[in-house]
């Protein structure tokens, strides 16, 4: 290699190779494949709760054997998190943090504040639960302390180099099982099965079969293909990222060591000889797609922003796992420890005690051990091949002693207990040393989680004002006449752009709007987006903005705007903690809606915006249910979907400005006109009505059957079918 070679090999970025450990046997196959770190998860706060999972000692054991070679173990703590789960943090993160663990993977933004104030030296790492899409969703994370950002799956590249434009690593899957949904932002099995994807117990409705609205035909439209990268790495490897990430902590030992060992071969061929060709063997491909495969492979978004391609369509299946294929990898990596070699030097002079010396690896240092006195043989002495054949084995299965050089008397004799005693008291020293090298004091717990004193019994206890979101023209225009003067109607921002809405908002000068920023922040809507919030600014009756994402609210930040901000249902607050991280910027949230009413008269947090009616948003996805069917039209409408059991999902495809989405919504409303009353007492400060497709007169009679409520008059309007959500029962 020529000096040129040398340093353009130096000045690109190696990333780390990261796999997924369900269990310890694929802990162990993706180390010994060749894992730079794996991530796992003990039995509290990870988002696979079905996984084998690990307990405290196994996670020791992991933290151990990954820093004998070289690498590094994270925990996923990335669930939303309740008061009472969250007072269990310190005593189940110290032990670990002490053994030296090299990273958490967060989702909750209270986990997030509090790991960051009780364990300053543990590093951060913004789990893709938290969905974060764009520089400054990443730069307010990394002001907050964390050290790595596992960005969105819908990320394109250029995107991606912004983010690390920060300085801050990224982590960006290469491989395995995609979600439809923007990761974070999916209800779907939450609303429909009471298992929240939030809290790692996804029952998986995006991989049934639909139907588009006006068909028969069933179509799987909301499950995506396998994502494989393996022939675009090169790409990846220049963009910068700084961890390639392999998801699949609820697959096999057999996936977790064969996926790692091929994504090696490649990372490493790649790195020793950039100028080279870069070709992958059909044979390696056959053997990603044997391990693992659901339907067919694809190379997930980073060079473009939605595809038909990507979806499965015609079948979610799984091919079949090659079981020959499975058993040779796991009998190769998955079964055993495999030892650290260390070379030795012995001495065995007969009437000389009997001598190790080496140089020890984490210390630098040289260790020098003695045993008893080496004796005369009176019959078969010890040969040198005894004593390499002994130092050679591991009792801890952590190190393997090669001999350096031998010193032995012809006529030697040392019994193989105090050979293998000498072995283990070399293995034991190195053992502490490698131990001492990452081990931490002990985290400083702050005063708990959350012990704030509930606030008094003398809140306000007046009639909450309500803040109507409407998605239609024609139903702000219908209900706008109906409100009270202290209710607020808030509106999507590219209305602003409306000459109607302006003029509407103009004559209702004693009215107060707030405007609602897309469901999900990226960076190719920011000129658009920038264009609009500041005419917003300029408009004395428009009070705030609805952020969904850490993002928007960064967004919004970024631009220095002078009215509030307020938390959509997005920026899950579960926690007082999460509240108390985000009340900052925030002039108010929006409860959040996984909770039921006791989780949430819990938090002793006063505020907040309750949601009494609405369809809840089960999913915020890249891409497009029209695109997939092919009957894209480019038009920003209502379309639906329809289950097996004839349940219809409304559809908003979101297609103005520079980036679509779409919004996928329960198929029947929240409403809680039953329990409007116990929500007046509440320590809210507003109840949310949420319009989606209605039409005018539903929507003018929800309203009146609420406002009549809170009169204390009767419910004059109760939609055919609807739910009460997690009001009363709560979410696993």
């Amino acid at each position: 290699m020529n000096l040129t070679e040398q340093k353009n090999t130096t000045e690109r970025k190696i990333p780390e190779l990261l796999a997924p450990a369900g269990d310890f046997a694929s802990f162990l196959g993706a180390i010994n494949a060749g894992a730079d770190a794996v991530y796992l998860a003990g039995e509290k706060f990870g988002a696979r709760a079905y996984a084998n999972n690990f307990s405290k000692e196994e996670i020791l054991d992991a933290i151990l054997y990954a820093h004998l070679h070289g690498s590094k173990v994270y925990l996923t703590v990335n669930t939303k998190t309740k008061l009472r789960e969250g007072k269990e943090l310190f005593e189940y993160l110290n032990p670990l943090y002490e053994a030296g663990l090299d990273g958490v993977i967060v989702q909750d933004y209270g986990v997030f504040s509090y790991i960051h104030e009780a364990f300053p030296e543990l590093p951060l790492h913004v789990s893709t639960q938290m969905c974060v899409t764009s520089y400054p969703g990443a730069k307010y994370l990394k002001d907050k302390g964390a050290c790595r950002i596992v960005p969105a799956r819908e990320l394109t590249l250029p995107e991606i180099k912004e983010i690390n434009n920060l300085g801050i690593e990224t982590e960006c899957f290469i491989h395995g099982s995609m979600c439809y949904s923007y990761s974070g932002l999916c209800l779907f099995s939450s609303f429909l099965g009471e298992r929240s994807g939030n809290r790692g117990r996804c029952a998986g409705p995006c991989r049934q079969p639909y139907c588009m609205q006006g068909e028969r035909d069933e179509k799987y439209l909301l499950s995506l293909k396998d994502m494989c990268t393996i022939q675009f790495l090169p790409k990846l490897i220049d963009a910068g990222i700084s961890s390639f990430k392999i998801e699949g902590r609820m697959k096999s030992p057999a996936y977790a060591a064969g996926v790692t060992k091929i994504y090696r071969k490649y990372i490493d061929s790649y790195l020793n000889n950039p100028k080279k060709p870069y070709r992958v063997s059909n044979e390696d491909l056959e053997e990603l797609k044997h391990l693992y495969l659901r339907t067919d492979l694809q190379t997930g978004y980073y060079e473009k922003t939605s595809s038909a391609s990507m979806v499965s369509i015609t079948s979610p299946s799984y091919n079949k796992t090659d079981e020959a294929l499975s058993a040779s990898i796991i009998d190769q990596y998955c079964r055993n420890k495999v030892p650290v070699k260390i070379n030795v030097s012995v001495r065995a002079i007969c009437e000389e005690p009997f001598t190790l010396r080496f140089v020890n690896p984490y210390t630098s240092e040289e260790e020098f051990i003695q045993g008893n006195t080496v004796d005369v043989a009176q019959k078969a002495p010890v040969t040198k091949q005894d004593l390499i054949s002994r130092l050679r084995k591991s009792s801890l299965g952590l190190f393997s002693f090669e001999t350096d050089s031998i010193e032995i008397s012809d006529n030697a004799f040392i019994p193989v207990g105090a050979i293998n005693n000498l072995r283990r008291q070399a293995e034991e020293r190195v053992k502490d040393s490698l131990i001492a090298a990452y081990t931490r004091t002990s985290g400083s717990e702050i005063p708990g989680f959350w012990d704030e004193e509930p606030y008094a019994e003398d809140h306000d206890t007046n009639p909450k004002p309500f803040v109507i979101h409407v998605q239609s023209v024609s139903s702000f225009d219908a209900i706008l006449p109906k409100t009270g003067l202290n209710d607020i109607l808030a509106f999507p921002v590219e209305w602003i752009e409306n000459d109607e809405i302006l003029k509407t908002i103009g004559k209702e000068k004693d009215r107060k709007f707030r405007v609602i920023l897309p469901y999900v922040y990226r960076s190719p809507m920011s000129d658009d987006l920038t264009r609009q919030i500041t005419k917003c600014e300029t408009l004395g009756n428009i009070e705030g903005y609805y952020a969904n994402q850490i993002d928007s609210l960064a967004f919004l930040q970024s631009l220095g705007v002078k009215k509030s901000i307020y938390g959509d249902y997005g920026l899950y607050t579960a926690n007082p903690k999460a509240i108390a991280f985000l009340r900052p910027v925030l002039s108010n949230y929006t409860c959040d809606v996984e909770l039921n009413k006791t989780e949430i008269a819990e938090e002793h947090v006063p505020g907040g915006e309750f949601i009494v009616y609405g369809r809840i948003p089960l999913m915020q996805t890249a891409n497009c249910v029209k695109k997939t069917s092919g009957k894209c039209n480019h038009t920003e409408e209502f379309v639906s979907i329809n289950d097996r059991t004839g349940a219809t999902f409304s559809i908003y495809t979101h297609c103005t400005g520079n980036l679509c989405y779409n919004t996928i919504y329960n198929s029947v409303p929240l409403s809680l006109h039953k329990q409007s009353g116990d929500l007046d007492k509440a320590f809210i400060s507003a109840m949310q009505i949420r319009f989606t497709d209605e039409t005018k007169e539903e929507c003018i009679a929800v309203l009146h059957t609420f406002m009549s409520l809170r009169e204390g008059g009767e419910a004059d309007y109760i939609p055919s079918a609807f739910t009460k959500g997690h009001y009363k029962k709560s979410v696993l």
